[in-house]
């Protein structure tokens, strides 16, 4: 019997793969310098989503990249009970979704152990992709308008660029609040040892 993968969740899928390049291109903010000595005035750029989102965006998508990585930790360490890396896995896996198989590039113990470890890898993808959807949903998105962010965000750099700042300003206050918490502390303990 040869264990076949059945696509589920296509678009899941694809986010998946668009995930992990989202934030790996570097931004470059190029200006034009004001012509002729006039000052330079600043163009107020708005964005079609809200701050809270594109935050919420920003975690989800930090969260689920730790996520697939520790998946195919789980399943580079399966695949090798069986003497398998992941990357033959795999390519015995798309040899098996176009029906070549038996072609002669895998050996009959490899096309075994594919066999035997096919329910378990699937079992693993699929409880990844649960995972990713109830981490969505936490972050109040669904996988079409996380998909409807992650599109915007990696063809606008001008979102880039903003999604950068909020993540500093959000950085910022929370130093602020650490710091105003242990000044609390501070002066709470002076006042007890008065």
């Amino acid at each position: 019997m040869t264990f076949t993968r059945k696509t589920t969740g296509a678009i899941l899928a694809s986010i998946l793969f668009a995930i992990s390049f989202v934030f790996i291109q570097p931004v470059n903010a190029v200006s034009n310098p004001p012509q002729n000595g006039e000052p330079e005035e600043e163009e107020e750029i708005t964005f079609r989503f809200e701050d809270e989102v594109l935050l919420n965006f920003f975690d989800a998508n930090q969260e689920i990249s730790q996520l697939q990585r520790q998946t195919q930790e789980r399943m580079a360490e399966t695949v090798g009970q069986l003497g398998l890396t992941l990357e033959r896995f795999n390519q015995i896996a798309r040899a098996n979704q176009i029906g070549a198989l038996q072609g002669g590039a895998f050996t009959d113990d490899e096309i075994n152990a594919f066999n035997q470890l096919g329910p378990q890898i699937s079992q693993l993808q699929r409880e990844q992709r649960t995972m990713i959807t109830t981490l969505l949903q936490e972050k109040g998105f669904s996988t079409t308008s996380y998909q409807d962010v992650l599109n915007e965000y990696r063809t606008d750099q001008d979102l880039q660029t903003y999604v950068r700042e909020l993540l500093r300003e959000r950085r910022r206050q929370e130093i602020l609040e650490e710091r105003r918490r242990e000044a609390e502390e501070k002066a709470l303990q002076e006042q007890e040892e008065n």
